[in-house]
């Protein structure tokens, strides 16, 4: 299992969205679920690219910048 950190270019502007997958194919297809459940109206993603990945040990983590 991998921790991935993903960018989302959408109608609704820069969205992060950090998840949980077995592999690429997994995380992209669960951005759009979460996008989709985030949102009462889904917004159009435009661009959605894995940042990070990181193979998941215990302390694995991302640090967020606030912008």
């Amino acid at each position: 299992m991998y921790l991935f950190k993903i960018e989302v270019d959408s109608s609704e502007g820069a969205l992060t969205v950090i998840l949980v997958a077995e592999n690429e194919e997994q995380a992209f297809q669960a951005v759009d679920q979460h996008v989709e459940r985030h949102y009462l109206y889904p917004p159009k993603l435009n661009e959605v690219a894995i940042v990070e990945k990181k193979r998941i040990t215990s302390g694995t983590a991302y640090v967020m910048e606030t912008r």
